[in-house]
């Protein structure tokens, strides 16, 4: 395969609440049973179409400011994902159902920065597969997190440590990253990141019962957008463009859902995002 000039970033966002200590239930407080990181990769000759369909989107909208996905009405976040399934970007996300991190909680001690950075791992990872099939050189990814109040040196030293001493065959694919290149943005410096919380939103809502949602999971948006999700020759995501901590079974999501999931077929990889590919 022959290395690709061309360069990418990767813009990462969350939905839910990293919190593992206290989880919240029907009537108990806590943070979400859920977790959801989700990954937009962009090559950079792209980013002025992306960017330009953001802008149109708000004027349309008529909401400039518009920064999380919360924001806008059920009809803006159906209107929005169908235009991101138009775009030559592809779509990551990692979920996790806290429920079953069994006596990982304990290995952690219930630390929530180190849950997080577990997910990253697993999203990094996937990214970095992916990419690393299209010939994609390490100088050519940056990663942009969205700034939160994380300690995101540690994160930087714990991919660095996976990278270089890999346990499992998946964290090989890390060689394409150098940790230390990792850099935050807040929202509102950084446009991209509105795909990224919205890619991420967008799965957690697939989870997501609540008392407001009178406990019905919403999975329209994430819907509309999958076909952008990077998949398989067969088009299926999973394991590819969704990972399922650590396994759709465990995510132990509703009928319905788990039939969206099992059923998505993204774009192949003739798609415009791979349009630079080498065949």
């Amino acid at each position: 395969m022959r290395t690709l000039d061309h360069n990418f970033t990767v813009y990462i966002d969350e939905s839910g609440e990293p919190g593992v200590a206290q989880i919240r239930g029907e009537q108990t407080p806590g943070a979400s049973p859920y977790f959801a990181l989700g990954a937009v990769v962009c090559i950079e000759s792209a980013e002025v179409m992306v960017r330009n369909l953001l802008s149109e989107f708000k004027q349309t909208i008529r909401k400039k400011s518009w920064k999380h996905a919360t924001e806008l009405k059920h009809a803006e976040k159906v209107l929005f994902a169908r235009q991101m399934s138009t775009l030559p970007q592809r779509y990551f996300c990692v979920i996790s159902n806290k429920s079953t991190l069994g006596g990982y909680k304990d290995f952690i001690d219930a630390d929530a920065h180190k849950f997080y950075n577990k997910c990253a791992k697993y999203l990094l990872e996937c990214v970095c597969s992916y990419l690393g099939t299209k010939g994609v050189r390490q100088e050519s990814v940056n990663v942009v997190f969205e700034e939160r109040n994380h300690d995101y040196d540690a994160l930087r030293r714990y991919l660095t440590i996976v990278r270089d001493k890999p346990i499992y065959p998946q964290s090989r694919s890390l060689k394409l990253l150098n940790p230390f290149s990792i850099s935050t943005r807040r929202k509102g410096e950084e446009d991209m990141l509105e795909f990224a919380d919205f890619v991420a939103y967008s799965a957690f809502q697939c989870t997501n019962k609540s008392q407001s949602n009178y406990f019905i999971p919403e999975p329209r948006y994430f819907k509309e957008l999958s076909r952008n999700l990077a998949a398989n020759s067969n088009g299926s995501p999973l394991g590819v463009g969704l990972k399922c901590i650590h396994s759709l079974k465990d995510l132990q999501l509703d009928k319905d859902v788990e039939d969206l999931f099992l059923g998505i077929q993204a774009k192949k990889p003739t798609g415009n995002f791979e349009r630079f590919q080498v065949t």
